[in-house]
């Protein structure tokens, strides 16, 4: 026969099941919480009341208390201000203060059983240790002044418990004081980690006791409630980026005046698209906030070989819908700023695919060759099993897929390609069906044929998702916080694109005469580029004649092997109208080449405007308030999804274990 054991789970009964005199069917009642047990003897029966014996008066209050907690640390104890408001018996319009141990009292956390939380934490023990700062009339130099004394008690100089030896963390040995918290607040604001603020407060103040980290969290906190002024996470990062002057737009759900979409792009960056806009590479990440929203970065190339990124965007998930909102407010930029990109580099993201060739049908659009090659590769190795069958597959020079890839004319691309799907039926049917439309795309000797700037590859995107996770330091940031690390990112990256520039236009005096009218003019990396194709020139010898596979002036702009070896030998020089006006350009912040097409309606409504009667000027002025300035009532933040880490089982206390025994 069997008996069932109900049991309400909790973690000190755990000795009560294994007693053998337990009975076989049993429902224990949980005993309510139970205080701390008060101590009341004395721990080391010393009388502290001689060291607080003095004749010395303060003149305010929080003087003498620092008098006595300064003596109290010395001992290993700590005081608090307690029954500030008491009179003065003999002068009752004076009053006096307690300063007491902070150890003193006891919690005021009652356990609720219907509502279990974690157990309540308190250090107070009912300490009895107490001096008094008393207000007392003083005469110096016939002038009545009202001074602090300090007045010991009998019986209340011991304390009931052990001295505090180990000090770090303790909000009352390791508090931060206002230095301190104005170092935190500068270590904030530049989007350092609490727990690198801690570790820069250790190495300033080594000798000091080191605040815990809930110390720094609470301090960070308290800076960013005030930094929001009340408002919320997104309305926060909505005026933020009007601060910064950014070029945004956003959306939101009508129906829970939530954030759905996010369009930020950095006054600097529309300038630097402005000027180098040949190139677009997208990409997009997850895990990036704790909203689960996809961020989507645009990255832009400079002269300099550098990225710049064009803007960060927040949809909700990576559709076509989604894609299709952000690309169009490019288009606005693209508009307002009059440029125009050769090509678009993405992954084979079909929501992404459909909305380029829906809203950019004249533009070049690349596929990246990293993402092809690994989706054949993992086809491959599902095909074959082995690493070796996949290797010889993709690398073998003879019926590899690389000699398909790089085939370097249309003749041998479509040779390598008749061996490769006589070799490897079964991969070379999975490409056919798959990618064979798209092969103009990545195929190098189809993507040879345009400006691509040795992009073919969204690596460079890669590289930003990198280096903004290394920003954002977390994925669990909320709109405003995301926005400030992002903005700092942006900063150092166009201190970085400016110094580039400004030591292009500086370079030292160019000692080969063949790019000695460039100096100054163009940018370092395209006289790299030149030197290293001079090297393969002349390495390659008579090859040149038969054809070298020159395509630097079509994918770069610039002058090619066989171009700058026969200038070489005539003693001819490169000259400016050589290089494409891509590398020229070494100053992107010309205010006169940006367009100006607008500035003429914007002066005609507000002319208007002013001109019209006061209830329309009203109108006009609140329409763009509302556009420059969104009110806080009517955007929320997405929800935050954040996910537990761990089994998401278990049992919670107060849940019935059942038990069955045989």
């Amino acid at each position: 026969m069997s008996s069932t054991l109900i049991i309400n789970v909790w973690p000190w009964l755990d000795d009560q099941i294994q007693r053998p005199t337990m009975e076989r069917t049993t429902s224990f009642n949980v005993p309510p919480y139970s205080r701390r047990r008060v101590i009341t003897s004395h721990h080391d029966e010393v009388d502290y009341n001689p060291l607080f014996a003095t004749k010395q008066r303060f003149s305010t209050r929080g003087k003498a208390f620092e008098w006595a907690q300064n003596i109290a640390f010395e001992n290993e104890f700590a005081l608090v201000i307690a029954n500030s408001g008491h009179k003065n018996r003999s002068q009752p319009e004076l009053v006096a203060s307690y300063f007491r141990c902070s150890r003193y009292g006891s919690s005021k956390v009652v356990y609720d059983l219907e509502k279990p939380k974690k157990k309540p934490k308190t250090v107070k023990c009912h300490c009895k240790f107490r001096i008094r700062a008393v207000e007392n009339y003083h005469f110096e130099d016939k002038k009545q002044l009202v001074l602090w004394n300090i007045v010991t008690a009998n019986g209340f100089g011991f304390h009931n418990h052990h001295p505090t030896k180990y000090k770090d963390g303790h909000r009352h040995y390791a508090g931060l004081n206002e230095e301190e918290k104005a170092y935190v607040r500068q270590q904030y604001r530049a989007s350092v980690l609490p727990r690198d603020i801690k570790s820069g407060l250790h190495q300033k103040t080594p000798d000091k006791p080191q605040p815990s980290s809930s110390q720094i969290y609470t301090e960070t906190s308290k800076i960013r409630k005030e930094m929001r002024r009340e408002r919320n996470t997104a309305h926060q990062m909505l005026a933020l980026a009007v601060e910064a002057n950014y070029v945004h737009w956003h959306e939101i759900n009508p129906d829970t005046h939530e954030l759905t979409h996010v369009f930020m792009s950095h006054p600097e960056a529309v300038k630097l698209f402005h000027a180098y806009p040949h190139v677009v590479l997208i990409d997009s990440t997850y895990k990036m906030n704790t909203y689960n929203m996809a961020l989507v970065e645009v990255v832009g190339v400079t002269p300099t070989g550098s990225s710049f990124l064009i803007a960060c965007v927040l949809i909700p998930s990576e559709s076509e819908k989604g894609y299709t909102w952000f690309l169009r407010k490019l288009m606005d930029i693209l508009e307002c700023t009059g440029a125009s990109p050769s090509v678009f580099v993405t992954d084979r993201e079909l929501g992404l695919v459909r909305a380029l060739c829906s809203l950019f049908p004249e533009t070049l659009h690349l596929l990246c060759h990293w993402h092809v090659n690994r989706a054949i590769e993992s086809r491959a190795l599902m095909i074959h099993k082995t690493v070796f069958y996949k290797d010889h597959l993709l690398n073998n020079p003879e019926t590899g897929w690389w000699n398909v890839i790089d085939s370097t004319c249309e003749d041998d691309f479509n040779k390598a390609w008749s061996v490769f799907s006589q070799k490897w039926k079964r991969l070379a049917s999975y490409i056919s069906r798959t990618w064979s439309e798209h092969a103009k795309k990545f195929v190098l000797c189809y993507t040879n044929e345009y400006f691509l700037l040795g992009n073919t590859a969204t690596s460079r995107v890669e590289s930003a998702h990198s280096l903004l996770k290394a920003w954002l330091k977390s994925a669990h940031l909320t709109l405003d916080t995301m926005w400030s690390r992002i903005h700092s990112m942006l900063e150092g990256q166009h201190s970085k694109i400016r110094k580039e520039l400004q030591d292009s236009m500086n370079r030292p005096r160019i000692t080969q005469r063949l790019f000695s009218l460039l100096q100054g003019k163009v940018s370092t990396k395209a006289l790299e580029i030149m030197e290293d194709e001079l090297k393969r020139g002349i390495a390659l010898g008579v090859g040149l004649e038969l054809g070298g596979g020159c395509v630097l002036r079509t994918t770069h702009g610039l002058p090619c092997a066989c171009t700058l070896v026969d200038l070489k030998n005539n003693g001819s020089r490169v000259h400016l109208s050589d290089i494409h006006s891509f590398w020229r350009t070494l100053e992107y912040d010309n205010e006169e080449a940006m367009p100006k097409n607008d500035n003429d309606m914007l002066e005609e409504l507000v002319d208007k405007a002013r001109q019209s009667d006061p209830v329309y000027r009203k109108v006009f002025l609140e329409k763009l308030r509302d556009i420059l300035h969104p009110k806080d009532e009517d955007i929320l933040a997405p929800v935050s999804e954040k996910t537990r880490r761990g089994a998401q089982g278990g049992l919670q206390r107060g849940t019935n274990l059942v038990l069955s025994t045989q």
